[in-house]
This record gives structure tokens, sequence and C-alpha cells, in this order.
């Protein structure tokens, strides 16, 4: 390494903390360790559901602890289908997922919602059991996709929140273009999340999610 650059394993020396001028050598050394910022965001992990269907994904400090070391989480859902109409709901867990917050009054969310025959509807609902992504009425088997952000997980004085947009088919043959926030209702430090069907059931029959840091630090 150069002796203004990277100088070792140092505490500070991470993805948000190196200091220094670097020359091309020291650039690839810390991109061979993985520390070095080389994109606005930072990919930790991607999931996928298998062979058989699922309710959940679920993601916990315990399981993947450097993805929870950034303040904000970048999330995409890809092709993502149901065996039969349903939808997913963001919901955290202060257990590192023991039990998730699933009470009837736990989340609010407000969405909008555009029609592909040009119509728009809003909503909001303030006792929810999580933060809904879509709306009822998805078509079986057809692709939904959605990203966003997730904040706030480790904050007691904001509450945790899930930003999205989504689109997905509708039993009308219709696309529906979704954008809103799901919030958990009270402030705490969560440590894990998860997006699981609307009504709780393995119907979640295909579909990625991929998780990204981003380096945006409070």
């Amino acid at each position: 390494m150069s002796e203004f650059g990277y100088i070792g394993s140092k505490p500070t020396q991470s993805k948000s903390g190196n200091t220094g001028v670097f020359n091309p050598a020291d650039l690839k050394e810390l991109d061979r360790n993985n520390k070095l910022v080389n994109s606005l965001y930072e990919h930790v992990v991607t999931l996928e559901v298998g062979a058989s269907s699922i309710s959940a994904l679920e993601i916990t400090q315990a399981a993947y602890p450097e993805l929870f070391k950034y303040s904000r989480i970048a999330f995409w859902l890809t092709d993502v289908s149901f065996d039969a109409s349903n939808y997913l709901r963001f919901q955290v867990s202060s257990d590192n997922g023991s039990t998730f917050d699933s009470g009837a009054s736990d989340y609010k969310h407000t969405f909008q919602v555009t029609r592909a025959g040009g119509s728009q509807s809003s909503y909001y609902d303030a006792s929810e059991i999580g933060g809904a992504l879509d709306i009822a009425g998805s078509a079986v088997n057809k692709s939904f996709n959605a990203h966003g952000y997730i904040s706030g997980l480790a904050s007691v004085n904001f509450e945790a929140n899930c930003i999205f947009y989504s689109q997905g088919e509708y039993t009308d043959n219709q696309m529906t273009s979704n954008w809103g926030l799901g919030t958990r209702n009270t402030a705490a430090v969560y440590n894990a999340f998860r997006f699981v069907t609307n009504n709780g059931l393995s119907q979640w029959n295909a579909g990625k999610l991929h998780l990204y840091g981003v380096p945006v630090w409070n």
C-alpha cells in the first residue's frame, strides 16, 4: 500500500471510512477485500423463491449483519408471482425474526394507485397488519415487480418505513402502478424485516429479492 493511502486493517478502514490518497494498486486491493464503495448501492444479498411456494422472505441482522450497517436499504422485488390472488406486505421484528409485528394496528400505509385505463385512487389506513405494497385483485401467475427503500430500522426517534413503487397485472387484465409508504406505528430498534403474503399463506411461487446497502450516513 502507498504511504498516504490505505494503511492496513484499521478500525476506520471500511466502506464508509477509507481516507487518504490511493494509487491504482491500493484501489485494487481495497476492491479485492470488499472495502471500497464502488457504486451508489452496495449489493449485499439476493434471495430467490425456490421450487415450493412460500409465505415470506425474511431478512435478519444475525443472518446478514453487513446489510444492517446501513441506515438505508434499497430493495428490488423482481418477477414475483402468486399461485392465488395475493400481494405482499412489509413487516419488522425486534427479536431477530422470532416473531414479526403483525398486530391489527401496528402499521399505517398510504399510496396512490393508477390503473392502465387512466383511473386513479388514493388509499390511507392507520391500522394495518403490515405496510402493503399493492392492492387486492392481483392476477394468478402474473409478474409483479417493486423497488424502494427501507429506513429507520435502527432509530428510536424515527419510525421504520418502506417507501416503494410497484407494478403488476390484475384479474381484469389491466396493469396497475402503485407508489406509497408503509410505516411501523412505533419507533424502536428493529433487527429484522420481511416481505410476507397478505394472508400469510404459502402462495408466493416465484421471484427474487435483491438487497443493497445505501452508503448515506446520518
